[in-house]
């Protein structure tokens, strides 16, 4: 999934209220993690399965918890 498309699915998912919560919640506590915003961008933009779990789990662990709750509430 591209970027354009990744927004695109987060805005449209955005509109029920607890999803809303919830996604503002995770990335807050993403934010709050030095230099890692652009790394979840490059991952979020990885197709390939493999490619992406295996970039997901060089993060700390506090972030690839993170990281794999926005993942799959976004491809929900």
């Amino acid at each position: 999934m591209n970027g354009y498309e990744l927004i695109m699915k987060i805005k449209s998912n955005m509109k029920d209220p607890v999803f809303a919560e919830k996604f503002n919640r995770l990335v807050a506590e993403l934010n709050t993690i030095p230099g890692l915003q652009q790394e979840v961008m490059k991952i979020a933009q990885i197709n390939d399965d493999k490619k992406r779990n295996k970039a997901i789990d060089r993060l700390p662990s506090k972030a690839r918890n993170i990281v794999q709750e926005v993942f799959k509430m976004v491809n929900n």
